[in-house]
């Protein structure tokens, strides 16, 4: 009896749970929901131009190699006996493509996302595409020039430009897989070439190869200036309340972002 009457007391003075401290507040699930929709949202307009274009840009710088074995040294180089004036036109694109990445990137953050990388992709298919009308040492070397400065306005870019729409725990994932296209590059490029070279054409196979690598990369570039968003306070691909979230979360772990602007002490950093 007493040990009955001691269980029964305690029950009586044992506090009682309150369900709603471990139930999930219904707020808190919406705006985990509706930031899940947003990010996929972002995801399919972001990711899939990205990564074609990533594509397009290790096409058009390695395909030199594939000119040279379609006949390119015997029309613009004079059959180029010891292979120097090759190695100067090949070295000439990474030249330019050092030397203008990071003032690429600083311009990149005062110009609107869209209308730089998109004007990037236009530049260096139109060089690439125009390598097909050279004709002597100089012409290839000022393509390629171009070739590597247009570049250099994209690559270093994307990243930056992830940053708008990513937090730091997804940008990782997202350029892991934009940098894998680099690989798909390999393997196509050389499937491309493999096709050209049995073309019987009215122009040598090196142009066409130029030719067909390069005008489709014009033609994405104005795809991304359309397709691609501008920052989340610009874009009009959000509504207010996404604009909101977007905005929380493009600096949610990094130091809040200044719009297009260039703090003087990051550039003595």
């Amino acid at each position: 009896m007493s040990v009955e009457k001691h269980t029964s007391s305690f029950d009586e003075k044992a506090p009682a749970v309150d369900v709603d401290v471990v139930q999930p507040d219904s707020v808190t699930v919406s705006i985990v929901v509706e930031e899940r929709r947003l990010v996929r949202k972002i995801d399919w307009r972001i990711i899939p131009i990205a990564c074609a274009v990533y594509l397009f840009a290790f096409l058009d710088r390695s395909n030199l190699g594939n000119a040279r074995l379609q006949g390119l040294p015997q029309d613009t180089l004079h059959g180029d006996p010891t292979g120097v004036l090759f190695d100067w036109v090949n070295s000439a694109f990474f030249f330019s493509y050092i030397i203008c990445q990071v003032p690429a990137t600083l311009l990149a953050k005062l110009c609107p996302p869209r209308i730089w990388l998109g004007c990037a992709v236009v530049g260096w298919g139109m060089c690439s595409a125009l390598m097909s009308t050279a004709f002597n040492f100089p012409g290839l070397m000022v393509a390629r020039i171009g070739l590597g400065a247009f570049e250099a306005c994209f690559a270093p870019g994307i990243p930056l430009y992830l940053s708008y729409f990513y937090t730091k725990e997804e940008i990782g994932k997202r350029l892991a897989f934009w940098f894998g296209f680099a690989a798909v590059a390999g393997a196509f490029g050389g499937l491309i070439a493999f096709g050209i070279q049995n073309v019987h054409a009215a122009i040598a196979n090196w142009k066409l190869l130029f030719i067909i690598e390069g005008v489709p990369t014009v033609i994405f570039g104005l795809l991304a200036m359309l397709i691609l968003p501008n920052r989340p306070e610009e874009t009009s691909m959000f509504n207010e309340k996404e604009r909101e979230i977007a905005l929380e979360r493009m600096n949610r772990g990094y130091k809040a972002d200044v719009g297009r602007h260039i703090a003087k002490c990051a550039l003595l950093k």
